[in-house]
């Protein structure tokens, strides 16, 4: 191992830094929003939903384009018409039953924003 090896292992082992006296989101080192609540319930919530399920669409559709075609299931426009609508289901049930976060961050950024925007008058 030669000196570069051994810096790059130091830097990539060192103990993760979180800023202090701020509120974390799953370790992350994101910060929240004051006062934090979700309404789940509002508008602006169902469309940060609808944004992840388009995100977790995106990644289905790229993890489906790895597997191999085979003559089983040859394909055809049809085929490819109902896998996409499907990976949208998929990505819907997906988004509602599992709760990956970023509808929560995304929902806590624009409330932040509009709350900003209502005080400043920007």
């Amino acid at each position: 191992m030669n000196a570069i090896d051994t810096g790059m292992l130091r830097y990539n082992n060192q103990a993760l830094k979180l800023p202090s006296g701020a509120a974390q989101v799953q370790g992350t080192g994101a910060t929240i929003a004051p006062g934090g609540a979700i309404d789940r319930k509002s508008k602006l919530y169902e469309q940060c939903q609808e944004f992840e399920s388009i995100f977790v669409k995106m990644m289905l559709k790229e993890m489906k384009a790895t597997v191999p075609k085979n003559g089983l299931m040859g394909g055809g426009q049809a085929e490819e018409i109902f896998g996409d609508m499907l990976q949208d289901e998929y990505a819907k049930s997906m988004t509602k039953a599992q709760n990956f976060g970023f509808a929560d961050t995304l929902y806590r950024q624009l409330s932040t924003l509009g709350a900003q925007t209502l005080t400043t008058g920007l």
